[in-house]
């Protein structure tokens, strides 16, 4: 284990959660990070990266691999717990990452992921409860230790060799989640009602997992579209985003980037 004095003066590294629409940004952040390993989960998700303004970060690329099932076999080669190719994947970005020859992990789309990894269970692991039918509780219950395996053992311990990149879509809470029933509990901050878009209930505890969560929106200019981050808990897509951050970042930044993510700092006074 690195000792504290090896940790202060490494090279910072840390792990972002980036929440958007589609078309909001995500992915064109993501390929301005250094020596990225591409993990995407969209047929040609990573099609921006083509695009003439982009193409002086197609020298950041340095693995791509697409992980969209076509059939119930590769359903289970790229879905099985601990065994599947995102679980494989990741490893071998680590073991690349640990050599100097990749220094991003850029997981790419964590929405479709979800989907993904729940229709795995639907297929190859079913539950049934009393009088036969499925039991979907325990089935959504085991999505959830999947996935927490998944990012709890493979994904987040990347963050020791390099900085974590892991996007999802955005979706808006119905007031009954929010207000939560007689067997359910509500939200605990009911000012919110946007989290990552993310099958079961998983979206409310992946925040915490990230040490930063930020919220993209694409605004419309003269010059084009401008990405801006919401970086910080504060009013943004007509709600409160609960976005953080421990990089000490502007609470808002345009034209978000490795770059500005990094620079775009507070200056003392």
């Amino acid at each position: 284990m690195p000792s504290g004095e090896q940790f202060l003066q490494d090279k910072p590294k840390t792990s972002l959660l980036l929440c958007a629409n589609f078309g909001e940004g995500k992915t064109s952040v993501g390929i301005t990070f250094p020596k990225f390993f591409y993990i995407g989960f969209r047929q040609g998700g990573l099609g921006v990266i083509r695009q003439e303004k982009n193409k002086r970060y197609q020298a950041n690329l340095i693995q791509y691999e697409e992980l969209c099932p076509r059939s119930n076999e590769e359903l289970r080669e790229m879905f099985q717990p601990e065994k599947g190719k995102i679980h494989t994947f990741v490893r071998e970005a680590t073991e690349r990452a640990k050599k100097g020859e990749v220094e991003t992990l850029f997981i790419d789309d964590g929405t479709d992921a979800v989907e993904n990894m729940q229709k795995y269970i639907w297929e190859f692991d079913k539950r049934l409860g009393d009088g036969g039918k499925l039991d979907t509780q325990g089935m959504f219950g085991q999505l959830k230790i999947n996935l927490s395996n998944w990012i709890d053992r493979d994904v987040l311990p990347f963050r020791r060799y390099g900085n974590v990149i892991f996007t999802t879509h955005i979706m808006r809470e119905s007031e009954q989640v929010m207000e939560g029933t007689k067997t359910r509990a509500g939200v605990v901050d009911k000012l919110s009602n946007i989290y990552p878009d993310i099958v079961g209930s998983f979206r409310r505890e992946i925040q915490r997992k990230f040490e930063n969560v930020l919220y993209l929106e694409a605004k419309l200019g003269p010059g084009g579209k401008k990405y801006t981050a919401y970086t910080t808990k504060q009013i943004a897509l007509g709600t409160v985003v609960l976005a953080k951050n421990c990089l000490n970042m502007q609470p808002i930044i345009e034209n978000v980037s490795y770059e500005t993510l990094f620079n775009h700092q507070p200056k003392e006074k």
